[in-house]
This record gives structure tokens, sequence and C-alpha cells, in this order.
């Protein structure tokens, strides 16, 4: 009996080590950007970090998924189809691909999202509206729609964009189309079981998240306005997670091209960023309060300003402070109060453009958009910190937009040419 149990315990202990262990959807397991199950090294030598493995993929900006020992990438053969690849976290050994059919050319050529990923199966969008869940055990698809054609929308500018979300048995996604704006499926069967009222602003490039506010698991939308038809306005709105009854919305952030999406900071407050505000390119970011009382709920901006907003990626959000990329001018990482105080800049010390942060291990790695080369960063209200930075691209047609992801001490990064492995814990 002694036995027994303590294979249940060792069982129940590995299952809880793998779940905190997987950087298995867009932006992490909590879908904030950090991946605090293990301690990295401080000090980088001089030329970096180790890289362990590289592989080649074709143009585009969707990041990896880390689940277990198996990194999941949607790849795109141009024009042509689009590829979910499966490759052995370990050595980068390619161990299994299906490909689709998904002909059409968009700007900016690539695939766009990241996979959802658990245990058995993977949930994926291409740029095209190709919505698909796959078996890992079949290596094959269980089932998949076409956003655009489900639910009468548009094909972005520059292609569909939409990580999925899963809660329970739920995986959601934001066709933003004319018949809905939010949906929710059974992930197993692909059976829509609830979709909102069309939002108001047209179908751009942000992915939904979820946070619980008022006691209420959540899933947050941003939509925004369109520049060229002025019936299409902006809105930041909650809905049920469990049922889609629209719960609250916030039409203060003004943005006509996001991709940023919302930051949960806690239980009550979101943080909004953005370089589209109020009909030009221009930075903005805001901190919402969402509070519930007898009446329904309540959004009071904390604080909104115009010193810093990031156009492509969200915050970092630790100790009480927002580190991001701002895409004002110059292109800089800040650091910013929850009052909205910029207390610092990265200035002349770097330059990150469009590219992306993450946090490992109470530790910051930011990575340039346009080189691709990494720093490592000490997050601190004192002032921009360097440890140390690193390259691994050489192309100068890099654009390293795509987010970072990180699990086992091991962060997997991207370029428009390859995905590389590096070791984190030297």
């Amino acid at each position: 009996m002694r036995n027994y149990l303590l294979l249940f315990i060792f069982i129940s202990i590995s299952a809880g080590c793998i779940r905190q262990n997987n950087w298995n959807q867009y932006l992490g397991p909590n879908r904030n950007v950090i991946a605090d199950e293990v301690k990295i090294s401080g000090t980088w030598p001089e030329k970096g970090p180790s890289k362990l493995w590289e592989v080649s993929l074709g143009p585009g900006y969707g990041g990896a998924s880390i689940y277990g020992n198996e990194v999941f990438v949607l790849d795109r053969i141009e024009e042509e189809s689009d590829v979910l690849r499966c490759f052995d976290l370990a050595t980068g050994e390619e161990k299994w691909s299906f490909k689709y059919e998904a002909e059409g050319k968009i700007p900016f050529p690539g695939s766009r999202t990241v996979p959802y990923v658990d245990k058995d199966y993977i949930w994926t969008v291409g740029p095209l509206g190709d919505f698909y869940c796959f078996s890992k055990k079949q290596k094959a698809p269980v089932w998949n729609l076409n956003l655009k054609d489900e639910f009468d929308a548009e094909l972005p500018n520059w292609g569909f964009s939409q990580s999925p979300l899963v809660y329970d048995d739920l995986v959601i996604v934001a066709p933003q189309g004319s018949k809905a704006g939010v949906a929710a499926f059974n992930k197993k069967t692909g059976e829509i079981v609830w979709q909102t009222r069309p939002l108001t602003g047209h179908n751009f490039h942000v992915s939904p998240v979820s946070g619980r506010f008022g006691g209420i698991d959540q899933v947050v939308m941003i939509s925004p306005y369109n520049q060229r038809d002025s019936l299409q306005m902006h809105e930041v709105v909650g809905f049920d997670i469990k049922t889609g009854k629209e719960l609250w919305k916030y039409e203060g952030l003004k943005s006509f091209a996001t991709i940023s999406p919302a930051t949960v900071i806690d239980d009550s407050r979101l943080f909004l960023t953005d370089c589209s505000y109020n009909g030009n390119y221009n930075p903005v970011s805001i901190l919402l309060e969402i509070a519930k009382d007898e009446n329904g709920f309540n959004v009071k901006e904390v604080f909104k300003t115009e010193e810093a907003g990031c156009k492509m990626h969200p915050a970092v959000y630790f100790q009480d402070h927002l580190y991001l990329n701002t895409n004002g001018r110059p292109n800089q990482m800040v650091c910013m109060t929850m009052d909205g105080e910029v207390v610092w800049e990265s200035g002349s010390a770097a330059n990150f453009e469009m590219g992306s942060l993450i946090m490992v291990g109470g530790l910051i790695i930011n990575q340039n958009g346009k080189s691709g080369e990494i720093h490592l960063i000490e997050p601190s209200p004192e002032g921009y910190k360097e440890l140390g930075k690193a390259s691994f691209f050489s192309s100068d047609k890099s654009q390293a937009w795509a987010p970072m992801a990180s699990a086992r001490g091991k962060l997997l990064v991207r370029d428009m040419e390859k995905l590389v492995c590096v070791n984190l814990v030297d």
C-alpha cells in the first residue's frame, strides 16, 4: 500500500512539474510573458549563452509553443499552405509535420500565430483564417473550419493573427466577423458553444486574453477603430468566459491598429498599450480598474499616458512596475510605475524596435526586432541594467517580431529565416 501511495505522489508531482514547465501557448502558461519555474544564469559570456540547435523556417512571425519535450510551430509555404511542425526540444530534430492547403497571398508573408498545446491536442489559426485542432497521437487534424467563412469576416490586411485561448473544455478565438466578435468552441469537437455580438471595430491583429474580475472568469478582447470607415469604432470588451455574456466595455484606448493584447495585472487591474493612438502612430498606455457591485461592472481609468506605448507586444509586469518597448521616437525600452510615470528609458544603450520581451526566472530577455539580437536585463526601477547580449541571426531582413518562448531553461527565438534554441542555465 505504501509503495502505491509513493507512486501516486510521484506521478502527481511529475504531472504538476510538466504543467508548470510548459510554455504551451501565446505569451506563456498564464499569457503574461513570464516563466518563473527555473533560475537562469545572471551573467552571460562575451558571445552570449550557448546555442543548442537551430532549424530553418519559412518567413513568418508566429512564435513557438513548448509542451513536454516537444516544440510546436505553425510554419507557412508562401501562397500555398500552412504547416504544423513538431520538433524535439533537446535536439531540434523534426519529429513530424502536417501540411494543409491554404492558397492566398498576404503582405509580409508567413505565419502569424502561436499554437495552443495540451497533452493530447494542438489548436492553430493560419493567416487565411484556417482554424485547426490536431491530435498528437494521430499527428493529423481532428476538426477544422475557416473563421472568415464561418463568421463572415474580412481577411485582415496582414492575415488572421489569432492565437487560440483554451479554458476548460472551450477553445476561444476572435473572428471579428459580422456574425460574431468572439466565439468559443468545444475544443474536442469544434462545435460552437457560444458567440458574442459583432465587435464595433475592424478585424485586426490582437488576440484575446483571459482574467478574473469581480469573481467572474472573463475573456477580454480589443477591437480597434477603422480609419477608413467612421462606423467602425474602438472598444475593449469583457465577456463571461463560460457563456459569452457581455459584462463591461471601455472606449478610451482610441487605437486603429492594435496588436498588443491586454495585460491582466491582478483581479482588478488591466493594462493596455498601443502605438496607434488618436489618429496617428502615437504611443499610449492605460491602466484600468475593473470592479463589480450590485449594479454590474464599473471601469475606471487609473492613468492614461502618451509618454510610452508598445505597438506589437505586451508589457512585463514585475514588482509594481511595467517594462515595455515603446515605439515612439526613438524606439527604446522603458520602465513605468503603476501611476503611469516613466522612471527610465534605455536611450542610446539599446534600441529594440518592435522586438518582444520575456521574463525568465526574474530576469528580462529583450529582443531587438530589427537585428534579432537578445539582451539580458535586470528589472529595476533604478535604471536600465544590461547583464549581457548575444546575436544568433545574421540576415539584414531579420524582422524578429515573433514572441519568444521559454521552458526548462531553454529559450526559443526566431527571425524570418530560422528558429534558434538557446541554453539559459549554463
